[in-house]
């Protein structure tokens, strides 16, 4: 008897896809939260092992931080270390031997290195450098790129300073006064040659986003090759930003995101700001939240990462009252962690909004978001199995993890409907033994279906009834398949989730 397969879906395309929510409903919460400390939270922050399954989580509880080690859907604790200070910000090596933490204590900044032991698991703390000892500084953000380069941002007497650094052992760079500014945020680009850099201008609150020269940097020089500037309604607050790790799938190296928020006279407004294919932003400001807004959030607090060509933005949000146009399946009354995925143009997906948070509490206002991805390091991208997201948050007392992969897909219910790229896309019907794809057109098309690893698995060419495809898939085992479509229209990758029941 053949096994009864259902299948999940999301599109990967390789063109520009101008997206919109099909379906904005909010789905809610499947997986159950991994408590992984309380107190009063400061601050949050999460990277993952570019090609281990290790999520470095950190929080503080306005004394001291800590960093856990998860692994595994259920989150088992690998590991758990700290130090005193707060505001703590995480990154992983590309190689994974080093973990990075930068944070405050009593106005100086400082950044932890942890060593990786792999017999028994362990991280040992192998350092402690002191970044300023200025008594003011605040505000500390840190990344490492792909390349294992990086850079490092904090606030100090009302101007931004950020220093680029080498890990292993941990060599910072001379600091560099960039402008005056608040709450900065730095990444390297994966192209090594330039710095994205995001900061509030303290006179206005208008958002700064720049780009800096990498090589000027390192020598403690202030090279900036472009510059965008956004005014806002109120005043611009608490900006992230994230790039893309591994050129591939339509994503530059060189792409990048800033997310911010902004009271807009009613609710606090979460915007995007999208560079694809360009060092400036070439879309923004973007509403993130455009159903919400009716709604009084207080604090949202959002955060960004890339996963291969997905933009994945989490935030916290009020959804009492009724003051949302979206609907919930068995809606709660409470406040919500949420999270929305766009493309790296700037368009929003057909995946509508997921709850993040299981369990009801209140997080607008209180809850400091994190959400990460894993890229694959030095590791050329021959595949596509970088399937691993994880997100932090808190309620008044607890800080909560949970992450996405190959076998546990989802954060929320499945009822994703089909979403459309330029040329193909898959039809979320139920499914048993087939494969629906919808072309734009109704040319023969070329279908190369590949396992997670890369390995072909057949090649056929069928011929379409009007503009839909039928694909066989019932010898297919359990795992996650792609489907390279190929017509005279052009080229695209499905991502097939396959879950065998």
């Amino acid at each position: 008897m053949k096994r009864k397969k259902s299948l999940l879906f999301a599109c990967f395309s390789f063109g520009t896809v101008l997206g919109v929510y099909a379906q904005p409903d909010l789905t809610n919460a499947i997986q159950s939260d991994v408590i992984i400390g309380g107190g009063t939270i400061g601050n949050t922050g999460l990277a993952v092992a570019p090609t281990m399954d290790v999520h470095a989580a950190v929080f503080d509880d306005g004394t001291n931080y800590t960093i856990s080690w998860l692994q595994g859907p259920m989150g088992v604790l690998l590991d758990i270390d700290g130090n005193t200070g707060i505001d703590p910000d995480v990154a992983y090596h590309a190689n994974e031997d080093f973990v990075l933490v930068a944070y405050e204590n009593a106005g100086t900044i400082f950044v932890d290195e942890y060593k990786f032991i792999p017999s028994p698991f362990d991280y040992v703390l192998i350092s402690t450098t002191t970044i300023t000892n200025s008594g003011s500084a605040t505000y500390p953000n840190i990344d490492i790129n792909s390349s294992g380069n990086g850079v490092l941002s904090w606030e100090d007497g009302g101007d931004v300073y950020v220093c680029s650094f080498t890990v292993g052992a941990f060599t910072p760079d001379p600091p560099v006064q960039i402008n005056p500014g608040t709450q900065p945020d730095v990444i390297l680009l994966d192209d090594n040659v330039n710095v994205a850099l995001t900061y509030i201008d303290p006179s206005n609150g208008e958002l700064i986003i720049e780009t800096l020269d990498y090589a000027p940097l390192a020598s403690g020089t202030y090279s900036p090759t472009n510059i965008y500037n956004s005014l806002p309604n109120t005043w611009y607050e608490y900006p992230r930003i994230a790039g893309s790790r591994n050129e591939c799938c339509g994503v530059s190296n060189s792409d990048y995101t800033v997310v911010t928020q902004d009271y807009n006279g009613t609710a606090d407004v979460v915007y995007g700001f999208f560079a694809h294919g360009s060092l400036s932003i070439t879309n923004g400001p973007v509403t993130i939240n455009p159903d919400f807004l009716g709604c009084p959030n207080l604090d949202p607090r959002p955060s960004v990462t890339y996963d291969r060509d997905r933009i994945h933005i989490a935030w916290s949000q009020d959804y009492q009252a009724n003051c949302s146009v979206i609907n919930q399946t068995n809606p709660n009354l409470e406040d919500d962690a949420i999270k929305a995925t766009f493309l790296p143009h700037g368009g929003m997906t057909g995946l509508g909004y997921e709850e993040l948070n299981f369990n009801q509490s209140s997080f607008a206002g209180i809850s400091k978001s994190s959400i990460a991805s894993r890229y694959d390091g030095f590791l050329p991208v021959t595949t596509m199995t970088n399937f691993n997201l994880g997100v932090v948050y808190n309620d008044p007392v607890t800080v909560m993890w949970k992450k996405t992969g190959t076998f546990l897909p989802n954060f929320m219910d499945e009822t994703i409907g089909s979403e459309r790229g330029d040329n193909f896309s898959l039809v979320s019907s139920p499914v048993n033994q087939t494969i629906e794809v919808m072309s734009a057109s109704d040319n023969a098309a070329t279908f190369q279906l590949m396992d997670y690893a890369g390995r072909i698995v057949e090649l056929k060419t069928i011929s379409s009834d009007g503009n839909m495809y039928m694909i066989d898939i019932s010898h297919l085992s359990g795992g996650m398949y792609f489907l390279n479509c190929s017509s005279a229209s052009g080229d695209e990758v499905l991502r097939v989730l396959q879950v065998t029941e």
